[in-house]
Order: structure tokens, then sequence, then C-alpha cells
């Protein structure tokens, strides 16, 4: 459930980007997409992990109904605050309660803590290539 985006037009753009996949096989309903906006909204960039990295998510009852993550990478950053939180890859995890998706959270740190495989996916231009090293 990768996609790969030339650009979006904002952070609330780019998670509903990234959403879609997961919606369209079920796993979240657009209520989850909206919650984790508002959530984003209310307590501000929390969800920007590590530069260039953010990680969307709600709490389950908010529209989860499978376990999933899905990642959009964007050919151009974009701005997530405004105080220099800016996003290229953006990952929507869809968890069922709070800790049945920690085995997800622990494969995707291994990671997002590879610098020569972040640089590969950074520099990916097509899905392939992104599945090839995660």
């Amino acid at each position: 459930m990768i996609q790969i985006a030339s650009e979006v037009d904002s952070w609330e753009d780019a998670i509903k980007k990234a959403a879609e996949p997961l919606i369209k096989k079920n796993y979240i309903n657009q209520h989850y997409v909206q919650a984790m906006i508002k959530s984003v909204k209310k307590l501000g960039p929390y969800i920007v992990i590590a530069p260039g990295i953010a990680i969307a998510h709600a709490r389950p009852e908010e529209g989860v109904m499978k376990m999933g993550i899905s990642l959009l990478k964007i050919d151009h950053c974009i701005p997530f605050s405004d105080n220099g939180h800016h996003v290229s890859l953006v990952f929507v995890l869809a968890a069922l309660d709070s800790t049945s998706h920690l085995n997800i959270l622990s494969k995707l740190a291994e990671v997002l803590s590879d610098d020569e495989r972040m640089s590969q996916i950074k520099n990916a231009s097509s899905v392939d290539q992104i599945l090839q090293v995660v």
C-alpha cells in the first residue's frame, strides 16, 4: 500500500492521499481520516517523528476495521507546521488496539533507523523500488 506523488497541496491532502489505499481495502473509513487531521490541528505536528517523516494515526475506535499501514512518498517536502516540520514520507497507521500494531512499528523503526535504506526510499522513483527496500 505504497504510493508516490510528485506533490500535494497541503499536509491535510497528504494524509488523505496516504490513507486512500487503506480506505479502498476497507482497513479504515473516512471518519478515521478526519480524526487524524483533527488531531494534528488540535495537538500540532506530533506525528512528525523525525525529519521528513510523519506517522499519521488516530484512535482505533475512530474508524479502524483492520490493522494496516500505508506510505505516501512525496517528491517535494510539504510543511506540517510553521516551525520547519517538512515531510516527504507520510505513513498512515491503522491500529485495532494499543498493542497489536507494535510489531509493525518495530519493523518500521528498523527501516527508519537505517540511513542507507532511508536514502533508497527517498530517492526511489517507483513503488517497486520502495518495496525492494522495505
